[in-house]
């Protein structure tokens, strides 16, 4: 299917953003996309530029925790988009441009704010790197009478490089500890090699 195909299979409204506001808002400020075409835009925009594998659970994740569209408005524009041809999801979930063109993203990029461009593919990578690491570095939370004892393993699915257990006096602070190491579990590995081999 051609790009041209593909635009006359869009109806007018999703092809210019700027015809009016027509997008749910519930659980959007002020300043988030208002437009179905926005939206539709936005996807597309993230997927042309994440590195990597990226999939429809990313980038609603993306915009629901920047509140940069409304949850439902962006899991119907994925499922347009694919529907029509613009993008592919392939087994494994990841999704690409059927026609990743310069052209074609860079009148993507004219139609969107900058804020949002640089803020949505930020958190996008955060959030799969958050993803990547939990599915490689695990966290066990286990009740103790007088508490919750937390332990991190840090590995690569071939070897274990790090096994701490931790003691919290709550649920509340197990569930931090576990997200903080998720959010970045080499950092604590380093820091913690850093700190044993240090001469001083």
């Amino acid at each position: 299917m051609s790009e041209k195909d593909n635009l006359e299979n869009m109806s007018k409204n999703e092809i210019d953003p700027k015809l009016r506001f027509d997008a749910l808002m519930a659980g959007v400020p002020d300043g988030g996309l208002r437009s179905v075409s926005s939206i539709s835009l936005i996807v597309c925009y993230i997927i042309a530029n994440i590195n990597g594998r990226v999939t429809a659970d990313n980038i609603v994740q993306t915009m629901d925790e920047g509140m940069f569209a409304n949850h439902f408005e962006v899991a119907d524009a994925i499922s347009k988009l694919k529907k029509s041809g613009v993008i592919n999801e392939a087994e494994d979930g990841a999704l690409t441009l059927v026609n990743p063109t310069k052209a074609n993203i860079e009148l993507i990029e004219m139609d969107l704010p900058l804020t949002i461009r640089e803020k949505s593919i930020k958190l996008c990578q955060k959030i799969i790197a958050k993803e990547n690491y939990r599915r490689e570095n695990h966290v066990e939370i286990t009740k103790k009478e007088n508490g919750y004892n937390v332990n991190l393993n840090v590995s690569d699915n071939k070897t274990d490089f790090l096994s701490l257990n931790l003691f919290a006096a709550t649920k509340e602070q197990a569930e931090m500890i576990k997200e903080k190491f998720i959010s970045n579990p080499i950092k604590v590995y380093e820091t913690l090699i850093e700190a044993i081999f240090d001469n001083k």
